[in-house]
């Protein structure tokens, strides 16, 4: 007994664990986000484009740097250290800091640094419709889902129907009632509504493949949550005018902010190409020292008497003798040779260019065309999304009032389809007239269900651009 009840624990439990997990249009746009490679490759650029920034700035800063070197030497050589030739090996060492700064370009370097905190700007609005594109398509991938499983109920009632519909005609051939002819008829009626049930199923097992490939997750282990009816209102945003919706969204549009941006680092680059027609000064300086390990030092003196010549003494040569100082010198240490040989240098330098085949000014010319083009492509960016929000809004209008006409379409064949379904029953209609009625409510049915989620998906898109909810706080 015990063994039963912990098997039927343990299945209750592997089953819990294989529950698919349901997700919002949140959840799934979420997970496509983190999934996506274009996403993540765009958050890359967003870091690269901020690395730049640090250098740009660095350039400003004084440039430092440290070198240190060692040589042997052997034969005929100079000392650097003392200047001496030497023939016999030797061993130098030398090191040292030197440092250099611009103290003025114009302020090229200065634009240069903002103009990277611009591109970096740039990146990020890049990277945010990036994700924009990819949410849309989310969302349509979920809408279709949703449409599908509609579509595939409607199917299922069908077969529901048609099931009933052939037992009560299996019942009046054999009450005989009516002719087996009848009997077959519907046996062919079922199988045309069950192979349309099997057509919605598989397009449901497609959208939901599709959906589960950009969120990178294994199909089946999800459903999707139906929307909630604040989310499938259409009305309330078609109540807002176009012009309404383009001065409320315009300014949270990354294209529209990528392209204002580009203007201003285009008219940085316009700055920065005329700064390199002015003086350029800077600054640079050296300080070092070096060692020989045959350098060496005076430590002390020995007096030396030593003959200078003679003195004739009436035919005798008196010699003459003189004393003076010998050094005595013995090895120069490291730390001496370091403090003693120390050298410093600081220079000013000015650089003015004169001339350079037109260069300088080519560079100013491009940098001026290449702000103009950046301010058209602003111009024709605020258009075009003025011109989609108009086409999005008409093209929503349109779409709600062909579902509300489906509908007036649907409510009728919806009485014909239930007089034609009381009337075959009675055995008063033949099959190829509830056929005919029967394709007529089929056709409303699913020119119902596209009108509807097209109309809520082209409605979606307009409150996207109204609300704009996504965000790039990793990259923030």
């Amino acid at each position: 007994m015990r063994i039963f009840f912990l098997a039927i624990v343990s299945a209750i439990a592997v089953h819990a664990q294989e529950a698919p997990a349901t997700y919002t249009l949140n959840d799934c746009v979420t997970k496509a986000l983190q999934y996506n490679y274009s996403v993540r490759q765009a958050g890359n650029s967003v870091k690269a484009s901020r690395a730049d920034v640090t250098p740009a700035f660095g350039s400003m800063l004084p440039q430092v740097t440290a070198s240190a070197g060692n040589a042997w030497n052997s034969g005929l050589t100079i000392d650097p250290v003392t200047n001496e030739v030497r023939f016999n090996n030797l061993s130098t060492a030398n090191g040292g800091l030197g440092f250099g700064m611009t103290l003025f370009d114009g302020f090229a370097s200065f634009n240069t640094w903002r103009q990277a905190k611009v591109n970096a700007a740039i990146s990020l609005y890049q990277f945010e419709n990036v994700q924009n594109t990819v949410a849309l398509n989310t969302a349509s991938q979920y809408l279709s889902i949703l449409l599908a499983l509609e579509v595939e109920k409607v199917a299922q009632e069908q077969v529901k129907l048609s099931e009933g519909m052939r037992r009560r005609a299996e019942q009046l051939v054999k009450a005989g009632a009516s002719p087996e002819n009848e009997l077959l008829q519907m046996d062919a009626q079922l199988a045309r509504d069950e192979q349309r049930l099997l057509t919605a199923q598989n397009q449901t097992n497609l959208a939901y493949l599709a959906l589960a490939q950009s969120m990178g997750v294994e199909n089946g282990s999800f459903e999707v949550a139906d929307m909630k009816k604040a989310e499938m209102e259409v009305t309330t945003v078609l109540a807002i005018q176009p012009a309404q919706i383009f001065a409320s969204a315009a300014a949270k549009q990354p294209n529209i902010q990528v392209a204002s941006l580009q203007v201003e680092s285009a008219l940085l680059g316009v700055k920065v190409a005329k700064a390199r027609v002015l003086p350029r000064l800077s600054i640079n300086g050296q300080l070092g020292t070096s060692y020989s390990d045959l350098a060496q030092k005076v430590t002390g003196s020995n007096s030396v008497i030593v003959p200078v010549g003679f003195w004739d003494n009436g035919g005798t040569q008196v010699p003459v003798f003189t004393e003076y100082s010998v050094p005595i010198l013995s090895p120069m240490s490291f730390s001496d040779q370091v403090y003693e040989n120390q050298r410093r240098y600081v220079g000013l330098n000015l650089s003015i260019p004169l001339f350079n085949g037109f260069q300088l000014q080519g560079a100013i010319n491009r940098s001026k065309v290449n702000a103009l083009n950046a301010s058209l492509q602003l111009e024709q960016e605020r258009d075009n999304f003025k011109q989609t929000v108009e086409r999005a809004h008409a093209d929503a209008t349109a779409a709600w009032l062909q579902h509300r006409a489906a509908e007036k379409s649907l409510a009728a064949a919806q009485k014909a389809m239930d007089d034609a379904n009381v009337r075959r029953t009675e055995g008063m209609m033949t099959i190829y007239d509830y056929n005919s009625v029967q394709n007529t409510y089929l056709a409303a049915v699913s020119d119902v269900l596209r009108a509807k989620y097209d109309a809520q998906f082209k409605a979606y898109i307009l409150k996207f651009y109204l609300q704009n909810p996504l965000k790039v706080s990793d990259y923030e």
